[in-house]
């Protein structure tokens, strides 16, 4: 009987990243990783059991992939949501499949946080509060920004993917930039516009 060929868990879901990121996750099966692993199925299966749990610990590997390359522990929020966005963008103009992947799994993405998934509840409220405070606006109002930036985002990336916008990496940017300039202009004109009724 020859020796059970052991391949790390992390090397396995690795390889799969990087098949799923080239050729789409349709392409993602137990004998597609073991082809490229240069192996047979027999360790992918011995380390995940079944396809279904395979695919569970994929989606959480790419969700934690992509979170990554969006995380900022920048103290300043607009920095913070800036790399957030920008990230995004990068992953869906240099790895659309990787995004349509995650895109398409609801229930695993809730449970993992989704994508900004580093941005977790407690993070949420203090980038909120230190919005509210550099912009001279109520937590409500930082976080209506917060939210409208994210749908403006998931806009911009959804037309990126469905090639209903053909824009360069910089002028995407330039929209992010020039939609969260309008909203914190519109808080200082707010402000304004309070101090002189009173």
């Amino acid at each position: 009987m020859s020796p059970r060929v052991q391949i790390p868990k992390e090397k396995i879901l690795e390889t799969a990243l990087q098949l799923l990121i080239r050729d789409g996750h349709e392409a993602i099966t137990i004998k597609a990783v073991a082809k490229e692993l240069g192996t047979s199925t027999q360790p992918i299966s011995w380390t995940f059991g079944n396809m279904e749990n395979f695919r569970t610990a994929l989606a959480e590997y790419a969700l934690n992939y992509a979170n990554q390359k969006m995380y900022s522990d920048s103290e300043d929020p607009m920095e913070a949501y800036g790399k957030v966005g920008m990230g995004y963008v990068d992953m869906a103009l240099d790895e659309p499949n990787l995004i349509r992947f995650l895109r398409s799994d609801e229930k695993r993405l809730q449970g993992g946080g989704g994508l900004g998934g580093s941005f977790d509840q407690k993070a949420k409220a203090d980038r909120q509060k230190a919005l509210a405070r550099k912009y001279g606006c109520t937590e409500e109002e930082a976080g209506e920004f917060m939210l409208n930036m994210i749908i403006y985002t998931q806009g911009l990336v959804s037309m990126i993917l469905s090639d209903g916008i053909h824009i360069e990496r910089e002028d995407a940017y330039q929209l992010l930039h020039g939609m969260a300039k309008m909203m914190i202009h519109s808080f200082e004109e707010e402000k304004v516009d309070d101090e002189k009724r009173q």
